[in-house]
């Protein structure tokens, strides 16, 4: 757990956060869009993202909790939804989540999730790991934690999830100035939490405003890439 600052995180959640964000809406409509296809006939549901938008739950049959919590709720459920709540958690100890949502969903029952894959903000990785590198001499874990499709699945399955199936949508917003993406960065929830910490130096931020002014000079936009997992699966 010391990996990352979860203070930090909720602290920032609470100042920043902005519900109705592109990223939290476009998670939930991913998610909607597969309960369409579903036949079956789901009547309650445990949410662990209290900040999901989904007009199809009938919220008096339902629960919204946190994952460390779902031992404190009552009962069992026919779906359990998350959108992106579970990326850390997830990062640290998938077995724990899987088992956690299992003991909670009825026997032919529903886990449906969104992440946020490895495939995402490549551009501004490299950006960074290049400042880093002329200034600090080495890289900083900026970004993430990311998830690997793939390893996700090896585990669902691993842990007793059948069916399992994969969708990939990607997202990609083009920003005309560093301070907007900045600000957009704390209204999706999705800052950085790692606890590494390094010394600040005026030399950083002056080649970051540099180099981000040039991108837009030159590609008139700087390109955040987003690449979201939706997976479903069930007990």
């Amino acid at each position: 757990m010391s990996e990352f600052n979860l203070k930090k995180k909720n602290m920032r959640r609470e100042a920043h956060f902005d519900k109705s964000n592109l990223l939290t809406k476009n998670g939930s409509d991913l998610i909607a869009n597969k309960f369409k296809f579903i036949s079956k006939k789901l009547d309650n549901y445990l949410i662990l993202d209290e900040d999901i938008i989904l007009d199809f739950i009938n919220h008096k049959n339902s629960e919204i909790t946190d994952i460390n919590n779902i031992s404190l709720v009552e009962g069992n459920f026919d779906a359990v939804i998350s959108n992106f709540s579970l990326q850390i958690p997830l990062f640290i100890n998938r077995t724990n989540v899987f088992t956690k949502v299992l003991s909670k969903l009825n026997d032919n029952s529903l886990f449906c999730f969104n992440v946020i894959t490895n495939n995402s903000m490549r551009t501004l990785q490299n950006i960074f790991l290049e400042i880093d590198e002329k200034i600090h001499g080495g890289a900083y874990r900026r970004f993430g934690p990311f998830l690997e499709t793939s390893e996700l699945i090896d585990d669902m399955n691993k842990n007793k999830f059948q069916d399992v199936v994969v969708g990939i949508d990607n997202l990609e917003i083009n920003y005309r100035s560093l301070n907007k993406l900045r600000s957009d960065f704390k209204k999706f929830g999705i800052s950085n939490y790692f606890n590494e910490k390094y010394k600040f130096k005026k030399d950083f931020l002056s080649l970051t405003n540099k180099i981000f002014s040039k991108l837009v000079e030159k590609h008139k936009y700087i390109p955040l890439e987003i690449e979201i997992a939706t997976f479903t699966s069930w007990k």
